[in-house]
């Protein structure tokens, strides 16, 4: 099995926007040029409770073509309960962009991305998050992934920027205010703000131009 990084958020979820929260990805990969058949026939089905910490574990990696480069990716999602995590307050559900790690990586020592795929990766994190907004959006590796929102449902703080990037929303800006200027560079505007590690991206990604896959 392949060592992942993922693009991931979270969002409240329940019987009643379950299915909402899947339109929505759904349409969020096909904007990508992602296959979104496995969500819509998910959309056919019901949400079983006990089922519910499972959804999503059986979509397939598909081959995804980028400027003449052939990566693999999966989306994903999975529920999190307050019987997994005993400080939620209700189910939660996280939507993700999984892609191979060793593809995208330049360098496995400092995690630094191919210069190829920052301008895609930064186009996925911002497609998530304009449709999605109650939590940040990470780029996270098999190590990191899922510390970043856990340090805000735990209030483990030191955990707060165990990511190589993120897009936060308005709503959480008064969280994000202690980064490492050393390691972060970092924008923000009106609706959110964007930190990136300066040893993963060597430049701004918000100022890179977005190419077509």
């Amino acid at each position: 099995m392949p060592e992942y990084s993922s693009i991931q958020t979270y969002i409240a979820c329940n019987e009643e926007n379950f299915k909402t929260i899947i339109r929505s990805f759904a349409s969020v990969l096909a904007k990508l040029g992602i296959d979104p058949a496995y969500f819509l026939e998910l959309l056919e089905g019901e949400m079983m409770d006990e089922n519910f910490m499972y959804q999503g574990c059986g979509t397939d990696t598909q081959e995804y073509e980028y400027q003449e480069h052939t990566i693999h990716v999966r989306p994903y999602i999975m529920g999190w309960t307050p019987a997994v995590i005993p400080e939620l307050t209700t189910n939660w559900m996280e939507i993700a962009i999984l892609l191979w790690t060793e593809e995208i990586e330049m360098d496995h020592v400092t995690g630094e991305i191919k210069e190829t795929y920052r301008s895609l990766l930064w186009q996925m994190m911002c497609a998530l998050a304009e449709e999605f907004t109650q939590t940040g959006v990470y780029f996270t590796n098999e190590v990191t992934d899922g510390l970043p929102w856990e340090a805000i449902v735990k209030k483990q703080y030191e955990s707060l920027y165990v990511f190589d990037a993120a897009i936060i929303p308005k709503s959480l800006h008064t969280v994000y205010k202690d980064w490492d200027e050393e390691q972060f560079m970092h924008m923000q505007t009106d609706d959110h703000l964007y930190i990136a590690d300066k040893a993963i991206w060597k430049e701004a990604p918000w100022d890179l131009k977005n190419e077509s896959s």
